[in-house]
């Protein structure tokens, strides 16, 4: 005799995020406390760039970011270029130090005409400076100064 068994109850819809995602996340939520439009996924010519902040709904990207976990360093750069080209953005790109060391050798070859324009950020950074964003809104609302 066949025993009916019971439904699998179905997997979890919820996923974890990626690092790349979650950075990418913290970025679009530090420019909002900072006042601009922030988004990610930002379409150009040569593929989508990680997160940018504009002033204007209408207006360029003022700040560009891109997000290197591990990946093509060579093309994150290539569009960090493009932003800096066509808007003269502030370019950042977050990444591990030992990417940011790779992203420094190609700064001082291939990509030499932004290497003066370009921020690097090591990507612990992007969290401790959401924490003091927060933590700093938090105590002017606290003072009643916001």
């Amino acid at each position: 005799m066949i025993s009916e068994l019971e439904p699998l109850s179905p997997p979890s819809v919820e996923k974890a995020l990626s690092l790349h995602e979650q950075i990418k996340q913290k970025l679009i939520e530090i420019g909002k406390l900072q006042g601009f439009i922030a988004e990610a996924e930002y379409p150009v010519e040569i593929g989508k760039l990680d997160v940018v902040w504009r002033k204007l709904e209408r207006s360029v990207p003022t700040r560009v970011f891109e997000v290197q976990v591990g990946g093509d360093i060579y093309h994150g750069l290539a569009k960090l270029k493009h932003a800096f080209d066509l808007w003269n953005s502030h370019i950042f790109i977050v990444a591990t130090q030992s990417d940011l060391n790779k992203a420094q050798n190609l700064l001082s070859g291939t990509f030499h005409e932004i290497n003066d324009y370009l921020k690097p950020i090591e990507l612990d950074k992007i969290e401790e400076l959401y924490n003091r964003k927060k933590s700093y809104l938090e105590f002017e609302k606290e003072l009643g100064i916001t």
